[in-house]
């Protein structure tokens, strides 16, 4: 009896050193939910009290956060690397860059902005120049009744996606996916 005793209490032991092994490791390894939320923040220049998070949950296996929040109503997604803080994808446009309209005085009187305008305005959105990228779709097109610009182009792993109002070169939306 006293011998089953001391081996129930050894796999106790033992299971509970593993546990306690895996959270430290957990711990140590991954960024914190918190630290994640700052990130979301920092990226999208908002504060607490604009976001609501939906879900925070951390995908062991690929070594990534996936995040949704909500942001006036609607849902937004981001890909964060759990191990470094590096946004591998999201679909989130800073709140300072939804209303960001070109300088060309064309756009101010209801003409519509060039595709290489449109192209400037993607690559100043993302801090790039045209010469650190490739560009894999550039055109006009109709969406909703509105003449718009799809714009991809490529800077080392990321895929960015623009689509800018092709009468005052507004960001509509965009996306960045890491490849």
């Amino acid at each position: 009896m006293r011998k089953t005793l001391i081996i129930i209490l050894s796999i106790i032991g033992v299971i509970l050193l593993v546990c306690l092994g895996l959270f430290i490791y957990v711990k140590v390894t991954y960024l914190s939910k918190d630290e994640i939320k700052n990130i979301v923040f920092e990226n999208t220049e908002l504060n607490s009290h604009d976001i609501y998070f939906e879900s925070i949950d951390l995908d062991m296996e690929d070594n990534k956060y996936d995040v949704e929040f909500y942001y006036n109503n609607r849902e937004y997604e981001y890909k964060i690397d759990a191990k470094n803080g590096r946004i591998i994808y999201n679909d989130f446009q800073n709140i300072n860059e939804t209303n960001k309209t070109t300088n060309n005085p064309s756009a101010n009187n209801s003409q519509n902005i060039t595709l290489d305008e449109a192209k400037n305005i993607a690559l100043k959105d993302a801090k790039l120049n045209t010469s650190d990228v490739v560009f894999t779709e550039a055109k006009q097109e109709l969406d909703d009744g509105k003449t718009v610009y799809d714009i991809e182009f490529y800077h080392d792993y990321n895929e960015y996606n623009y689509e800018i109002d092709a009468t005052n070169g507004t960001i509509i939306s965009f996306d960045k996916d890491y490849r």
